[in-house]
């Protein structure tokens, strides 16, 4: 199985990012025809800013699995805005473009370390990596040079959306030729927040995007 652990957009902000990634994408052809064709654009059901990702687990930890990272999160709900364009990596020919977290932030990181503490009493082992919260929009499969890296300089830092995040989700991906399929197995609420009954509800989402 494989999986990840994520913060999910409400349908509010899912639709803003979405006519912001539009409005991205027609300022790259204008600037040059044809680069967005080689870019794997995320589906706008598919969008979500990965906490954790755990890659392939065996089935028969799930449960343990589950059990230790269900208990709700010890904070308030947290609002999340998201606005600001970049490129990974910085300063080499992108092979990310994503939104940066420009509110909640901190509440993110909170998050992330409380459920890193649980993945570590489950057996798992975080990955080490500083957490640098952002949404990924694309992925660059045809290297373009500087030409992401200048474009997401050049665009302005305006709000795109901003929701209140009621609960991170342990999610699995299940990849396909006919593209990837996102399914929600918990959902960990904040304190105060409600478990959202989307346990074992399908998500959608396009092919070949891998939670990073």
């Amino acid at each position: 199985m494989r999986l990840f652990l994520a913060a999910d957009l409400d349908e509010g902000a899912r639709a803003s990012v979405t006519g912001a990634i539009t409005r991205f994408r027609a300022l790259a052809e204008r600037d040059r025809a044809g680069c967005t064709a080689g870019v794997r654009w995320v589906d706008a059901r598919n969008l979500h800013l990965t906490l954790h990702f755990l890659g392939e687990v065996d089935e028969g930890r799930l449960p343990s699995l589950k059990e230790a990272i269900a208990p709700a999160l010890a904070f308030d709900r947290p609002r999340i805005g998201l606005a600001g364009w970049g490129v990974f990596p910085p300063k080499a020919p992108a092979r990310v473009i994503w939104l940066g977290v420009a509110a909640g932030a901190g509440a993110l990181g909170s998050a992330h370390a409380s459920l890193a503490e649980r993945l570590r009493a489950a057996g798992f082992t975080p990955e080490g990596r500083p957490f640098s919260p952002h949404l990924t929009v694309g992925r660059v499969k045809i290297p373009s040079g500087p030409h992401w890296e200048r474009l997401a300089r050049s665009m302005p830092p305006d709000p795109v959306c901003e929701w209140e995040l009621h609960a991170c989700t342990l999610f699995q991906s299940h990849v396909s030729p006919a593209g990837a399929v996102y399914r929600s197995l918990l959902s960990i609420p904040f304190a105060g927040a409600h478990a959202s009954g989307v346990d074992e509800a399908e998500m959608r989402c396009m092919g070949g995007h891998r939670a990073r």
